[in-house]
């Protein structure tokens, strides 16, 4: 079974580096032409299943990419992303210029000591419910299907790489991965993951990286 779990497009927040967490925030238009082109790059890949964040950017995206295929889209609180609480809305430039805001500093730097705003999550709450979900939604599809389609946000689809891969939380940021409608693969088969591609777009950027294959992460995910 192949599993794909892609970010969401752009939308205005992103061009304007607010941090968004859970914010409902629409798909800007630019947003909605990067899934129409990730759509027509995956239109060959027949999905079994589909799973969504609820909120709108990322199910947006998903019913782009599901394009006319018969599949319900399942929508999934644990795929939101990240919250970060009062520091919602704000402007990330803003927040690193001030010396005393350290917070956003560390998200970035160590996040391994990150502590969040006031109603933000950690890093570790969101490596939990995403660990979670696959455990319970994705495991028990071993057999039952080819493709899976898991659309959500960039701090969650690095919590999965984490989780699949095995790597620690200080790798976090360390991933060619990050653009809107990002793409990372990987095959369960008989327990065992595969990471097949980490970074892949279906859109021109100046991301050098775009298709680079990382086979050698494995990990076990027992039933």
């Amino acid at each position: 079974m192949k599993i794909y779990i892609m970010r969401h497009g752009e939308t205005k927040w992103n061009k304007r580096s607010k941090l968004q967490g859970q914010v409902d925030i629409p798909l800007a238009p630019k947003g909605i032409e990067q899934a129409q082109m990730t759509a027509e790059g995956m239109k060959e890949i027949p999905f079994d299943h589909i799973f969504s964040s609820p909120l709108k950017r990322a199910y947006k995206t998903a019913q782009i990419v599901r394009m006319d295929r018969p599949i319900e889209i399942v929508r999934d609180d644990r795929l939101k992303e990240m919250s970060f609480g009062r520091s919602e809305g704000k402007c990330i430039g803003k927040i690193m210029e001030n010396p005393a805001m350290t917070r956003y500093q560390r998200f970035r730097l160590d996040p391994e000591h990150f502590r969040p705003a006031k109603y933000g999550e950690y890093f570790q709450d969101v490596l939990r419910r995403t660990d979670e979900f696959f455990k319970e939604e994705i495991v028990p599809l071993e057999g039952k299907a080819e493709n899976v389609l898991i659309v959500a946000h960039g701090c969650v689809v690095r919590s999965f790489i984490l989780n699949l891969t095995g790597r620690s939380l200080g790798q976090f940021w360390k991933t060619p991965f990050g653009k809107n409608c990002s793409s990372v693969a990987f095959e369960y088969k008989n327990g065992e993951i595969n990471m097949i591609y980490e970074n892949k777009l279906y859109y021109d950027t100046d991301c050098p990286d775009w298709q680079q294959q990382i086979p050698s992460y494995k990990k076990e995910y027992r039933k």
